[in-house]
């Protein structure tokens, strides 16, 4: 990749040594500042310092779009459980993909380039969200029931579950919970789940899943059941709503879906 600055390429890798591959928040403005200093050097040898506060602002916005992840946790900082569904087509622009539930509302899918958002909507506000992480993601999930470790600790790691839902079947495996606690506990639930929106599941996780789903369909108990799928499987999105799990099966993003938003 090139960056083109006055009429001079500047290759990718020389970005690269000067933000020292880190992505941090906490450490941008530093290594910002050695941008700064050599783009203005550059513009300075080829005639071009009129130019340069413009030029290192476009420069700017495109290192942090293409090397860092601070305006992917932004546009996540902005979404809120009760806010107004404008918020999202602000935020993200227009939805990528939309649905609506048997109930009436309106699931809205948003992509981003490090994850996709579904949202369910009802009378203008937001009243459920989940986010799916793409590979190599973090988000900030420090609000959730889960913590700063949701994303790499099983399951079982939450306690308080209120409320599970799964499915296995050819088209669309998934599991779904809610938990009851978390920094606004008070105002919405926090969800996690796992989906094969990335991958197909594994042979281990489609015994789990069928075993689980098939004992819920004929009435069995399924204590043991699910505290087995809790140790093993790791969350790979999340999300919170004021819905329980209502309509929020119908917001899991599946492989399909994922593979028709990202063609």
């Amino acid at each position: 990749m090139m960056v083109i600055f006055n009429d001079v390429k500047i290759k990718k890798e020389v970005i690269d040594k000067l933000i020292n591959d880190d992505n941090s928040q906490n450490n941008i403005k530093h290594k910002w500042a050695k941008i700064i200093a050599f783009f203005s050097i550059v513009a300075i040898a080829f005639g071009g310092l009129n130019d340069t506060i413009d030029a290192v602002d476009k420069i700017y916005n495109i290192t942090l779009s293409q090397f860092t992840d601070i305006p992917s946790h932004n546009k996540l900082s902005k979404i809120y459980v009760r806010a107004s569904e404008e918020l999202l087509d602000d935020t993200f622009g227009a939805p990528s993909y939309i649905k609506k539930t048997t109930s009436g509302d309106f699931i809205k899918y948003y992509k981003d380039k490090r994850f996709i958002l579904s949202s369910v909507t009802r009378d203008g506000a937001i009243v459920a969200f989940l986010v799916f992480p793409k590979n190599n993601f973090i988000p900030n999930t420090s609000e959730h029931a889960g913590g700063d470790n949701l994303l790499f600790t099983p399951f079982s790691s939450k306690e308080s579950v209120t409320d599970i839902r799964v499915n296995a079947s050819r088209s669309v495996s998934y599991y779904i919970e809610e938990n009851p606690v978390g920094e606004f506990s008070n105002l919405y639930s926090s969800i996690a789940g796992y989906s094969e929106f990335l991958m197909p599941l594994d042979q281990e996780k489609q015994k789990l899943f069928y075993r689980l789903s098939e004992a819920l369909v004929i009435g069995d108990n399924v204590s043991e059941l699910v505290v087995n799928l809790r140790n093993k499987v790791i969350p790979n999105f999340y999300g919170y709503s004021i819905e329980g799990l209502n309509d929020l099966e119908s917001a899991i993003l599946t492989l399909t879906e994922y593979r028709l938003m990202m063609k």
